[in-house]
């Protein structure tokens, strides 16, 4: 098993000398009326670092390690096919100790430090203590007077609730997950993620904080890790979804590389600091999750909502959503049963409704009720919006000259093959007494091929037939020529008694077919 600590025996002035290097290798920016702690190391695997929080006037962890730095909580800078990162854990990272141009530096409520990589691209790390929460800001500029970099950021946050370094991860939309799960495209759809120290009645609790109004980066994509098996990942991590957190929780926020031409700056933001637990309640609602993290829709589309109701004891009720637009109009409403959701734990439920295609500009809330044995227990609400104007359609493109060329063409050649080159086919059908004829006659230059003539005659007449080879089946006459050739002419006969009837005749080929008059 993989140990994190190593119980050491030093003499007394051993142990003072230690304390006092690692003070001065620690630096930290503390505030009580915040509710934040930052420590960042400042000798070796600059840069990373740990977080606490203050719960119940006491501070607590809220990354492993604190209140000292931690090399397991660290970023990775992607340049082209390298991969720079702070940290001595992943096994093929290229320092960035060796690359440092600014030691960290104390500026009123950040911490700053800043290296200089070979290509000549400068990256700042910035800590940036908020309201019970701290930014993390990764600025990397191009520096380079003449070459273009793809550039991308991957953040390794290593969780500890308190004494738990295995903390279940919540995530709207989706519950308390504990093991490892990835997300990106279309079920990257969340604003925020949490980490409990423990599931029944958590008393501390962190946020992950992804979207707050554009202000901050949202990644592309959110993995949730087993830290002991991703500690060593420089870049790519390939999830195992059987795999429990619980002995060690992470969470990644991946970045994707995008082109820095020289002189161009990206910077990547997100937020992670103290929170409160999702459920205030016995049983409630914890979240509203749309799958659009914009709330933007277009007419047609589909919202699709997932409520998360969680209890901390066995609990079965029944959840209705009812969704309507700003002047009050219903346009949906829907009762589920929540089934039974055991103790401690969160299930989201899905809930599907389509924009009429006649709601051009408007506004929608949506009201989620949680009931138990008919008594209103929670309610929570969210909104979305349409606006047509904002739904651009895809650009009508011009006539494809090449494809319209090639169609004529293709066609010019089936007809020069198929069609009779000159004359025409005749077909022609006359009655003597009671004998009936059907003259077909091949005037044109080509041979017909698969020639077959079709003949009707009155339901229930007599009919003595005198061609060979015609089969009749009900009041339909059919003969198989097979190929005529060019000139040729043929002839049905048969006899019919007491008929002054005459329908059409029909004479059909490859490409083409005539009706007699």
């Amino acid at each position: 098993m993989f140990l994190r600590k190593r119980p050491l025996l030093f003499l007394s002035v051993i142990l003072l000398s230690t304390l006092v290097i690692a003070e001065e290798c620690a630096v930290e920016i503390q505030n009580e009326g915040k509710g934040m702690h930052i420590v960042m190391g400042n000798c070796k695997n600059i840069g990373t670092f740990s977080l606490g929080g203050i719960y119940n006037e006491k501070w607590e962890k809220l990354t492993y390690h604190y209140p000292m730095p931690w090399e397991g909580t660290f970023l990775t800078i992607s340049v082209d096919d390298k991969f720079y990162t702070n940290s001595m854990d992943p096994e093929e990272g290229i320092r960035m100790d060796r690359y440092l141009e600014q030691y960290a530096t104390i500026e009123e409520n950040k911490i700053w430090v800043k290296w200089m990589l070979p290509e000549d691209i400068l990256v700042e790390e910035i800590l940036e203590m908020i309201e019970n929460s701290t930014l993390i800001h990764v600025k990397i500029t191009n520096k380079n007077p003449s070459q273009r970099f793809d550039v991308g950021v991957r953040i390794h946050i290593d969780t500890m609730l308190g004494d738990n370094d295995g903390a279940p991860i919540y995530i709207p939309g989706d519950g308390l997950k504990e093991t490892e799960k990835e997300y990106s495209g279309d079920y990257l759809n969340f604003k925020y993620w949490k980490a409990y120290n423990r599931k029944d009645k958590p008393n501390i609790v962190a946020t992950g904080i992804l979207d707050l109004n554009g202000k901050l980066t949202y990644p592309d994509k959110v993995t949730i890790v087993n830290w002991k098996k991703s500690m060593r990942s420089v870049w790519d991590y390939k999830i195992n979804e059987e795999m429990s957190i619980l002995g060690d929780s992470a969470v990644m926020l991946y970045y994707n590389p995008r082109p820095i031409g020289s002189g161009e700056t990206m910077e990547i933001i997100t937020g992670y600091g103290s929170g409160e637990p999702v459920l205030k309640n016995v049983s409630g609602i914890t979240e509203i999750v749309l799958n659009k993290i914009s709330g933007e829709y277009c007419p047609g589309e589909d919202v699709v909502m997932k409520v998360d109701v969680g209890s901390r004891v066995d609990f079965q009720g029944l959840l209705g959503v009812e969704i309507r637009n700003k002047k009050g109009i219903l346009f949906y409403s829907k009762n589920m049963s929540t089934g039974v959701i055991e103790a401690e734990s969160i299930k989201s439920m899905e809930f599907d409704f389509t924009v009429p295609e006649d709601v051009s500009l408007d506004e929608f809330n949506i009201s989620a009720r949680l009931y138990s044995a008919g008594n209103l227990i929670d309610e929570k609400s969210s909104r979305f919006s349409v606006d047509a104007s904002r739904c651009v359609l895809p650009a009508e493109k011009g006539p494809n000259w090449f494809l319209i060329a090639l169609f004529i063409i293709a066609v010019s050649l089936l007809i020069f093959m198929v069609y009779p080159k000159k004359g025409r086919v005749i077909i022609e059908k006359f009655k003597e007494g009671d004998t009936v004829r059907v003259l077909v006659w091949n005037k044109s230059k080509n041979d017909l091929r698969n020639c077959i003539v079709e003949d009707r005659i009155v339901e229930g007449a007599e009919v003595s037939i005198s061609t060979m080879n015609v089969e009749r089946s009900g009041t339909r006459l059919t003969w198989n020529i097979g190929t005529l050739k060019s000139g040729e002419k043929v002839t049905l006969e048969y006899r019919i008694k007491d008929v002054n009837v005459l329908p059409r005749a029909l004479v059909r080929w490859d490409g083409g077919e005539e009706i007699s008059k």
